[in-house]
């Protein structure tokens, strides 16, 4: 044991500290969070902590000393070669003290850069930083210049800045310096942002586990590492430290068949930060990638109650609050939000979601469209958007909406479902057929995504596939079992499986919902003609007295079967 609670301590402490000067807002937030939620010095609950014990089969990881810039030089992979670990030791000291001294030579330059940055004048803080050598001065400088990029390429209305001539430039710096030795762990960060933006992704990925390596707590280069491992992220996480579980934990939220593992790392979390606003926030959106809305609904409650004015996420409770068609507590969630800030992506969501409720779709597409002009990487903006311009017949738009946001995750099922959803609109089944097999693929115990698929199957005539495809709906989630039951037994009547298709209206009607009375009709009268082939007429009457309650336009075909009936029993 190194330290215990007061090792985690001084890790987060720290970590707000280099993250708050480097202009890192997202991983200082994250981190203070965390400290916030940790149990007071001195107190039961901190004196017993145990960081490195075994928790439920799972290793939390031991906490080791405060990570010094030493530290972050020999995480980011490129210290000092020598022949002699006491001498790599040293090299590493050397450099150690030689950044720290030209860190503290440049402290005046860098409080200037960092004001700058600070009001986004980024140019400016370039160029100021400019001649500077230290760790902190070169990542603000070069940041500053790649958030800059960011900033000409939105305004010019581009969705990447990988054609960006001072991206490459970026790049190529860095690259040197990492050559060199002389990246530390935020360093080597900033290299996968830029290698991520050149399109050289995989180099990037290694760049990342580089990164979190090195300084543990940096929390964005462990959210950039997940967007770049995809489904990969268990494979490429690193094996020490207790962040993992974060990063595991949040990795899982939405894959359906990682229950255990989900709860491993949540427990593990719990045990070390209890139940901060981030660990609260993880449980509601694994509920509601769940559709358990009920739960979801009651974790985001009590995360609002801890912390009222948090806009973080509002945006899945709204979506929540959309799918179970809440009206009223939507529009309070929208008005709460608003009040806290008009100009914040999650509240233009939420308020969208609000008006896509009250079929405004007009006004819903102008909400999510300010929310991708506030942050150009909200995965929740473009995925909303799509769905209203599919609303408004707007294929075109709707696609690049769907698009930009499998370039933000492509993990996201909803855009992958989405892009299905436009072509099959637009009679282009094949390139429907590609995207709903990326979404059944991430979705895979999502009776939705198959039916989709087997509905594409089914007009692209290719009947073998549909079957396959209702098949596994069938055997997924319950919400589209009456829709497969009814279309695959539809499939079996045109292929001559009279038996197969009765079976499949048998679980139609377990599974029917009150909306489905043409499709119980339908099942009614082919298990009333197929009972009868069976010598069964107590069994078909029965079928057909349920086709008038169902659906008495029908009723007349009924009657007709039962006069027949009677008319053969005489």
């Amino acid at each position: 044991m190194d330290g215990g609670i007061e090792a985690l301590r001084s890790q987060l402490r720290e970590a707000v500290e280099e993250c708050s000067a480097r202009g890192l807002v997202f991983s200082t937030k994250w981190a203070a969070e965390q400290l916030c939620n940790l149990p007071p010095p001195g107190t039961a609950a901190a004196d017993s902590l145990e960081i490195d014990t075994e928790e439920g089969g799972m290793q939390v990881g031991a906490i080791k000393s405060t990570p010094t810039l030493k530290h972050r030089l020999r995480g980011a992979g490129r210290a000092p070669q020598t022949n002699d670990a006491t001498e790599s030791d040293t090299a590493l000291d050397d450099k150690h003290r030689a950044w720290q001294q030209l860190d503290a030579d440049e402290r005046d330059r860098v409080a200037l850069g960092k004001s700058l940055f600070d009001v986004r004048e980024f140019e400016r803080a370039a160029f100021m930083l400019t001649g500077c050598h230290g760790p902190r001065a070169v990542f603000l400088r070069l940041y500053s210049l790649y958030l800059n990029s960011e900033r000409r390429a939105s305004e010019a209305g581009e969705s990447k800045i990988s054609n960006s001539s001072a991206v490459a430039e970026i790049s190529a710096e860095l690259l040197a310096l990492d050559a060199a030795g002389d990246l530390d762990g935020f360093g080597v960060y900033l290299l996968a942002l830029a290698l991520k933006a050149s399109g050289r992704r995989d180099e990037a990925r290694d760049a990342c586990v580089r990164a979190v390596q090195a300084f543990e707590c940096n929390w964005s280069a462990w959210e950039l590492l997940a967007g770049l491992a995809g489904t990969q992220a268990a494979t490429v996480c690193p094996t020490l430290g207790w962040v993992r579980h974060a990063f595991l934990a949040q990795a899982l939220v939405a894959t359906e068949a990682a229950s255990v593992e989900f709860d491993n790392h949540m427990a593990a979390l719990e045990r070390l930060v209890g139940r901060s606003g981030f660990v609260m926030g993880l449980r509601a959106q694994r509920h509601y990638h769940m559709r358990e809305f009920e739960e979801a609904g009651s974790e985001f409650a009590a995360l609002q109650a801890m912390d009222p004015f948090r806009l973080e996420l509002s945006d899945v409770h709204s979506n929540i609050l959309y799918v179970t068609e809440d009206r009223g507590r939507l529009a309070a969630l929208a008005q709460r939000c608003a009040a806290v800030d008009r100009f914040r992506p999650e509240t233009c969501c939420v308020i969208g979601n609000y008006y896509s409720l009250r079929r405004e779709h007009d006004k819903a597409a102008g909400y999510f469209r300010r929310a991708a002009q506030l942050d150009s990487a909200c995965l929740a903006a473009w995925v909303l958007l799509g769905h209203e311009l599919i609303e408004l017949k707007n294929t075109a738009g709707a696609a690049d909406a769907y698009r930009r946001a499998t370039d933000i995750d492509a993990r996201d099922y909803r855009a992958w479902y989405g892009l299905g959803k436009t072509y099959e609109m637009l009679n282009m089944p094949h390139y429907a057929l590609r995207y709903y097999g990326r979404a059944s693929a991430l979705r895979p115990h999502d009776s939705r995504m198959w039916c989709a698929l087997a509905d594409c199957y089914d007009r692209a005539a290719q009947p073998d596939s549909a079957i396959a495809c209702y098949r596994r709906a069938l055997h997924a989630s319950p919400e589209s079992a009456a829709h497969a039951a009814a279309r695959l037994a539809r499939l079996y009547a045109a292929a001559g499986d009279r038996p197969r298709a009765a079976h499949c209206y048998r679980l139609l009607l377990a599974h029917a919902a009150a909306d489905a009375a043409d499709d119980v009709a339908a099942a009614c009268l082919f298990l009333a003609s197929f009972e009868l082939d069976r010598d069964n007429p107590r069994a078909a009457r029965q079928y057909l007295s349920q086709v008038a309650d169902a659906a008495p336009h029908r009723a007349e075909e009924a009657s007709a079967m039962l006069r027949a009936l009677a008319s053969s029993s005489n």
